[in-house]
């Protein structure tokens, strides 16, 4: 028979687990916020000397980058609401956002290298 005790340290676990999850992720959306910051302002640095022409395609990768950014915000904040039952379901939610972001700053990161001179 279980121990009246035993849901509550499940229970315990699953909050400090989502805590430290939540805590990992808060640091990886501002590192990810750094490289961000840092991958457009090379792209306008190389814009504004000449190194890179501006382009649609590059404008759209900026943007892309930027909404994939918002949409990680958004989810971390929902994440961090979110109680036991909805968990699951947002962290996947987040995971999906990271990997969106990652591949925009890798799209970005491309257009910028093929367009420079």
């Amino acid at each position: 028979m279980p121990s009246p005790h035993s849901e509550n340290r499940t229970s315990f676990r699953t909050v400090s687990e989502k805590a430290a999850y939540s805590k990992a992720a808060r640091k990886k959306l501002i590192e990810s916020k750094t490289k961000l910051d840092g991958v457009a302002f090379a792209v306008r640095q190389a814009v504004e000397t000449g190194r890179l022409e501006p382009s649609a395609q590059l404008d759209r990768a900026i943007e892309a980058m930027e909404v994939n950014f918002g949409a990680a915000e958004l989810q971390l904040r929902m994440l961090q609401k979110s109680g036991e039952d909805e968990w699951d379901e947002h962290r996947a939610q987040l995971d999906s956002a990271w990997e969106n972001l990652a591949r925009s700053i890798k799209n970005l990161v491309a257009r910028f290298a093929d367009g420079t001179r």
